[in-house]
């Protein structure tokens, strides 16, 4: 990817975040500041909203995203941002994410016949199959949305993540994960500390998405659909991993609900 077509994507992301910020900022789906924020003001929850289809307007038109990823990703889009302005129940949440999983697994059935992790290879029927993607599916949708806490946590880790995967042997699954970088390097401009825009559920379920898949999008981008390697996607995912099974085991041992809102995960800890 040229330097001039890098500038244009990140010139473009900046602008059309300043744009919405200016004209609806002050009044679009506001999060308020309480005890569990670290935040005083009001912040429009819009970064998502901009960043998410304008990823989806660029990669699609540049033809490297397959049809199954623009559906699950634009129903992702409008669940968080219905999530952002009248706080969707996690139940109702839950069975979207599950239909977006079954979508996804019967698009692959039958392709994926092995897992790899290191030198280990996991031959393994496609209902087991079906029940592992899930719950990676699931956990990874939802991790990122968990570690948005604090200001640039959720952008920067995306970030990281986006370029660690552009270094692969594919050309058009780099593409796809450089240009996602640099648009979530513009909104980072408006989320580091103090932060003027938050990316809101739209944003860090659209990101939860995209990592999730990213294993499909990479054996997508082969011409080896059965055989799936997960050891570069589970190392670049530990830390969401890691702090998610914590938090939600920390919870059930409390006898909490693991979806109840609290200040125990990594970065709360951290900023203590």
């Amino acid at each position: 990817m040229s330097l001039n077509n890098i500038l244009l994507i990140f010139l473009t992301s900046v602008y059309s975040l300043w744009i919405a910020y200016l004209f609806v900022g002050n009044k679009f789906a506001l999060d308020k500041p309480d005890n569990r924020k670290k935040h005083f003001l009001s912040i429009p929850q819009m970064g998502g909203v901009v960043f998410a289809p304008l990823f989806l307007l660029i990669a699609s038109t540049l033809g490297l995203l397959p049809y199954w990823y623009i559906i699950g990703a634009t129903i992702t889009i409008i669940l968080g941002t219905l999530d952002d302005f009248i706080s969707i129940r996690w139940q109702y949440k839950f069975v979207v994410q599950l239909f977006i999983g079954i979508f996804i697994s019967y698009i692959f059935w039958y392709k994926i016949e092995s897992i790899y992790f290191y030198e280990l290879s996991f031959q393994l029927s496609q209902i087991n199959l079906l029940i592992i993607f899930m719950i990676w599916f699931i956990g990874i949708y939802n991790a990122v949305n968990l570690i948005d806490g604090l200001d640039g946590l959720a952008g920067g880790f995306a970030l990281i993540l986006c370029f660690a995967l552009s270094q692969s042997n594919y050309i058009n699954f780099n593409n796809l994960n450089f240009i996602l970088g640099i648009i979530i390097l513009g909104f980072l401009i408006f989320n580091q500390r103090p932060a003027k825009l938050f990316m809101g559920d739209a944003g860090s379920l659209f990101l939860g998405f995209h990592i999730a898949v990213s294993p499909l999008l990479y054996i997508n981008s082969s011409t080896d659909l059965s055989r799936l390697d997960m050891t570069p996607f589970v190392l670049c995912c530990f830390y969401l991993i890691a702090d998610t099974t914590r938090v939600f085991l920390t919870r059930i041992a409390n006898k909490k609900s693991p979806m109840t809102a609290d200040t125990i995960h990594f970065h709360h800890l951290i900023y203590n």
